[in-house]
């Protein structure tokens, strides 16, 4: 038997799968859209914690050098220096290194001296010192670090590669993820101090050999 009755047709009205086709590019274009925002949350988030891991990194690497530092003046020996005067560290650039080491001044000294500890731009502005330790953010070239304290009781610090080798008395460096330290005893004698064979036990001792 046939049925005469149409057939109905299973396909959408023109206006309807327009519809349907402007709701589906609204929805891929909030997908992506809401796609790229999270990617920028996660980068931002990712940049955030690497930034703070640097920062721990950092700090922890400046602890241990304050540290250093401070157990320095333990073997070195300042013969001219006044013993009434306070012991006065001068840092040249910005470092984490100020803050550790101001934290260590108020709690110790130096024989029975006060420590003084600051920090400078310039070069020009420090006076007399007992140690200066020179930042790798600093600009100042080491030559004319060691022009200004030439003949002074003045132990210099560094922490760039070479500066151990031109003329620092002492350089911090890295070797085997271990912060070491290299001590020039030529440029030791010539700022006139004194340095115990116990420091240079731990040391890479160059220049003149004793």
């Amino acid at each position: 038997m046939i049925n005469d009755q149409s057939s109905h047709s299973c396909e959408m009205p023109a206006d309807e799968k327009g519809t349907s086709r402007f709701l589906m590019i609204q929805l891929v274009l909030v997908v992506f859209c809401c796609s790229g925002f999270i990617i920028d949350v996660h980068h931002e988030r990712l940049m955030k914690s690497c930034s703070e891991v640097y920062d721990i990194v950092q700090e922890g690497e400046y602890s241990l050098k304050a540290a250093f530092i401070y157990r320095f003046t333990e073997y070195v020996d300042w013969e001219g220096m006044p013993k009434e005067e306070e012991f006065k560290i001068a840092i040249l650039g910005d470092t984490p290194l100020t803050r550790n080491l101001i934290n260590i001044a108020e709690n110790a000294e130096v024989g029975n001296r006060k420590i003084n500890v600051e920090e400078y731009d310039n070069l020009n502005e420090i006076d007399e010192c007992q140690i200066l330790f020179v930042s790798r953010e600093s600009s100042v070239p080491l030559q004319a670090i060691l022009h200004k304290f030439e003949g002074k009781e003045t132990l210099i610090v560094t922490e760039k590669e070479g500066y151990g080798e031109k003329g620092s008395c002492i350089n911090f460096f890295l070797s085997e993820s271990k912060i070491k330290f290299e001590v020039n005893l030529e440029a030791v004698e010539k700022a006139g101090l004194a340095v115990s064979s116990q420091l240079l036990q731990h040391a890479v001792v160059i220049g003149k050999q004793r």
